[in-house]
């Protein structure tokens, strides 16, 4: 099933012409009143980020080991190699809060962003959420521990996590593996996937939703902080600085191969429900016990709304379904989109079918412009404090293999993604891919972040 935080951009988009940018909205000011908890703390510095051995690239809570030996991926294209692109957004982080879930009683005067008493039908449960406060600028919310969600149609072939070994100065070694020529040996790396499934094998039909995090489990039930009452997704997300990539391709919902892995429900047309998605959300959004579909959660602080200005998510790829309606949907284009209490929205557009045939933009062209409907000539960047630009950043959708490369680096309070030709590699990622190896240096992160595709 579809995270239900996922269909939350069309709401906000349809705020704006149907290819247009998504302006930001001003932060949040912190009082001086609220809690520091589990995680991050007030002033960003994150009790969950792991400590490695920059010698050995060995993390010692995971039994002093690494990541496995691994030959370089097998990616598979048809045509000629594509530009690649990038999309950069930058000054990520502010000062503010988040509605966190704790556990109290009706009138517990912490519940100063949400108390109330939710009817389901079956049942009631108190909800409280109080202000969680945050002072840095370090790439808050999001160096906080989080989760992957991928949903399909995806064909994922290897997928890495890097994070710094002892501080974001040094060098960065696999944090978390998995290679789809040995599906059933992930390093630490925990999947949770349609009805329960625990093994990945890398093919996700249409609508289907597996969750990545790591292998330790988070305690929650009573006393848990912030508060989770218990689900598949009791585990902790990376947190701090992180680098993803995967090696995967996005076929069409119609392809016979996929159609036999479909999760849309019966009457739904394939077509209309082919949306493949790739997000990184907040563990604690995902801890809700409902995978993200419960009401009290941390995604909003503002009442009764769908704006994101809370706890931050962040949709990497998406594809806006065509049942959305042509000014909206289109399985062809992909946005990139941030959410949180900073910003609001920032990013994410989009541009329906009605105004965005794929036939429009080059072939090879891996970003487009979807105001001019032209392909980009250069990297996009987006500052969030001045996020005003007058072209339309999105991803023109490849059905053959990419390298999709997000990283989320605390030191340059930057978020940089990226969609690499596994035939077009440039000299600034080659310590990178296609060898995907165990240790990286900060170098490496560095040039990672000074690419802009396409050149």
């Amino acid at each position: 099933m579809r995270h239900s935080i996922h269909a939350v951009p069309l709401l906000a988009v349809a705020l704006a012409s149907a290819c247009s940018s998504n302006g930001a909205s001003s932060s949040n000011s912190a009082s001086s009143t609220g809690t520091s908890s589990t995680g991050a703390s007030s002033n960003g510095t994150n009790d969950d980020t792991p400590t490695g051995d920059p010698d050995t690239g060995n993390w010692p809570d995971l039994d002093d080991s690494h990541a496995p030996p691994h030959p370089p991926p097998d990616p598979t294209n048809t045509g000629d190699p594509t530009r690649g692109g990038t999309l950069t957004f930058t000054s990520i982080g502010a000062p503010g809060y988040w509605g966190r879930r704790i556990e109290a009683e009706p009138g517990d005067p912490r519940c100063d962003v949400q108390s109330e008493t939710i009817d389901f039908g079956w049942g009631s449960e108190f909800c409280c959420r109080t202000r969680h406060e945050v002072t840095s600028d370090q790439l808050t919310p999001f160096n906080e521990q989080l989760h992957m969600v991928l949903d399909g149609p995806l064909r994922v072939k290897m997928l890495a996590v890097y994070q710094p070994l002892a501080g974001n100065d040094g060098p960065w070694a696999i944090r978390s593996f998995w290679d789809r020529r040995t599906p059933d040996q992930p390093y630490n790396l925990r999947f949770s996937g349609p009805d329960g499934a625990k093994e990945f094998l890398g093919d996700l039909g249409n609508n289907c939703s597996y969750f990545a995090m790591q292998e330790r489990e988070f305690p929650c039930g009573p006393g848990s902080d912030p508060y989770c009452p218990g689900s598949d997704l009791d585990h902790y997300g990376w947190a701090g600085s992180k680098l993803v990539v995967l090696l995967a391709s996005m076929p069409y919902a119609d392809d016979p191969d996929m159609q036999p892995l479909s999760c849309i429900a019966d009457g739904e047309v394939e077509r209309e429900q082919d949306a493949p998605w790739i997000g990184i959300s907040p563990s604690e959004l995902n801890r809700d016990g409902w995978s993200g579909y419960h009401p009290c959660h941390c995604f909003n602080n503002t009442d009764n709304g769908q704006l994101g200005d809370g706890c931050g998510q962040i949709n990497v790829f998406e594809v806006i379904a065509e049942a959305s309606g042509a000014q909206w949907g289109n399985r062809d284009i992909i946005s990139t989109g941030i959410r949180s209490y900073q910003v609001g929205s920032l990013g994410g557009v989009t541009c329906g079918i009605q105004s965005c045939g794929i036939e429009q933009f080059p072939a090879d062209a891996d970003l487009v412009d979807v105001n001019s409907l032209t392909a980009m000539d250069q990297g996009a960047v987006i500052d969030a404090n001045d996020p005003a630009m007058s072209a339309g950043p999105a991803w023109r959708r490849a059905l053959d293999d990419r390298f999709y490369l997000f990283l989320l680096d605390e030191r340059s309070r930057t978020v940089q993604v990226a969609v690499i030709h596994p035939g077009n590699v440039p000299a600034e990622v080659q310590q990178i891919l296609p060898a995907v190896p165990n240790v990286i240096s900060r170098e490496a992160v560095e040039d990672f972040l000074n690419l802009r595709l396409p050149q």
